[in-house]
């Protein structure tokens, strides 16, 4: 079984070289999600891999581009569970969303 890895703001402001306070401001707006456990966050990695997908160029997206028909097809192919699905569904709304 594979172990998730756990990071800290300051982790994650040094994995995407970012000043901290821009991760907590992410985290804020919802753009980044993380748990608050206390007074402190902890965000799983692959929430940032998700908010550097969300944030691609769409130059680099023209590479991966699917429609959400076949998105759902691999979806119900692979059987996933329904974490993984709602972590597609959150992907599938950011890369929907109109650019700011």
């Amino acid at each position: 079984m594979a172990t998730r890895k756990i990071l800290t703001p300051r982790q994650v402001a040094e994995y995407l070289q970012l000043d901290e306070a821009t991760v907590y401001r992410y985290i804020r707006e919802g753009k980044l999600l993380a748990s608050k456990l206390g007074r402190q966050y902890r965000i799983p990695k692959e929430n940032v891999d998700l908010l550097l997908t969300a944030t691609a160029t769409p130059r680099a997206l023209q590479l991966r581009r699917y429609s959400r028909e076949r998105i759902e097809e691999f979806l119900k192919e692979d059987e996933i569970d329904e974490e993984t699905r709602e972590k597609a569904e959150r992907l599938l709304t950011a890369l929907s969303a109109p650019a700011s």
